[in-house]
């Protein structure tokens, strides 16, 4: 009986190492889907730069702060750090670029939910002011003299709440601590994913064209969004522009960009809703920045084409714009 009695403690003993073992090496991503390629990219990712799995912890930690259900910005800022990988690799890039091109995506998005991270908070504002300068006498965004030149233009009462606007200023703020918290990246290395994070959003028109709105000034979006320059910049923007074009968030019924349609841009039956994301996304193909982010975005583009058709009601090689012309929110 002793014998039973000291053989099943060890076997506890056992199994409870084991459970304490697989917690330990159970990750943060790991209670999250995420699709092949992706999921192949990134566990290639962070068996190369294990020091990525500390960013991706402090996003989904950030995102399961900021959101009831979290799991749809989780997937996005995964499916945008894969695909910054992917193009690394496509590029055959050396080091530096298949490392800090997940890294900017991981952390991209870190305050587009954070309704502290506004640039009508003094402190907030200065910070980013403080950074931008920073990175300014670095030598970056050196062909964007515009950028953060017209202090006006910033806090503007229909831009400096709004995160859509502003939440890749203030993102670079919050990256910065995050990096630092982080550790294993160096201060050039920190610089060239702040600055991406600064650049990721221009290739959003319909955001440039909100600026220029509220401002009432044409080209005044060029004092908020700042053109990608270096490799990091162009591949953490074009990943977050290919990530819209995930077939399932396009055209199925309930789709993301069908309610966008909706409630953004006014569409008011299912030919409408598939005219506008029609136009949307023609114009999102043309902003890609490098030859590896238009080959990703066409082929997406090919996807969803035929099902945005059947949703007006047009035929296969049917050009909606030469027939529908241009939307009516667009025609104001």
């Amino acid at each position: 009986m002793y014998m039973n009695k000291a053989f099943m403690r060890t076997v506890f003993a056992i199994a409870l190492c084991f459970v304490l073992n697989s917690a330990a090496f159970a990750a943060s991503q790991d209670s999250y889907d995420l699709p092949d390629p992706y999921i192949s990219l990134e566990k290639q990712y962070l068996k190369e730069f294990p020091e990525l799995q500390v960013l991706m912890d402090k996003m989904i930690a950030n995102s399961k702060a900021m959101l009831k259900d979290p799991a749809q910005d989780v997937l996005h800022n995964r499916v945008c750090a894969a695909l910054a990988y992917q193009m690394a690799l496509d590029r055959k890039g050396a080091t530096e670029l298949r490392k800090l091109g997940p890294a900017t995506d991981l952390l991209h998005n870190i305050t587009k939910d954070n309704k502290k991270a506004v640039l009508s908070d003094p402190a907030v504002l200065q910070r980013v002011s403080d950074l931008v300068a920073g990175l300014k006498k670095a030598g970056k965004f050196g062909k964007s003299k515009g950028f953060f030149s017209d202090k006006a233009i910033l806090v503007n009462k229909g831009i400096v709440d709004n995160l859509a606007l502003v939440h890749h200023l203030t993102g670079a703020v919050w990256a910065a601590d995050a990096l630092k918290e982080a550790g294993g990246f160096s201060e050039d290395e920190a610089r060239t994913i702040e600055t991406a994070i600064l650049a990721h959003s221009t290739g959003y028109w319909y955001f440039r064209d909100s600026v220029d709105e509220a401002a009432g000034t044409p080209g005044a979006w060029e004092t908020v969004f700042p053109q990608p320059e270096s490799d990091i910049d162009k591949f953490a923007h074009d990943a977050d522009l290919i990530s819209q074009f995930v077939p399932e968030s396009v055209a199925p019924d309930g789709s993301k960009w069908r309610q966008l349609a909706t409630k953004r841009w006014g569409a008011k039956n299912t030919k409408d809703e598939g005219h506008v994301v029609y136009y949307v996304f023609s114009r999102l193909y043309d902003e890609a920045k490098t030859e590896e982010g238009r080959a990703m975005a066409l082929e997406q583009w090919k996807v969803i084409q035929p099902d945005l058709l059947k949703l007006m009601g047009l035929k296969p090689g049917d050009d909606p714009l030469k027939i529908l012309g241009t939307p009516a929110f667009w025609k104001k």
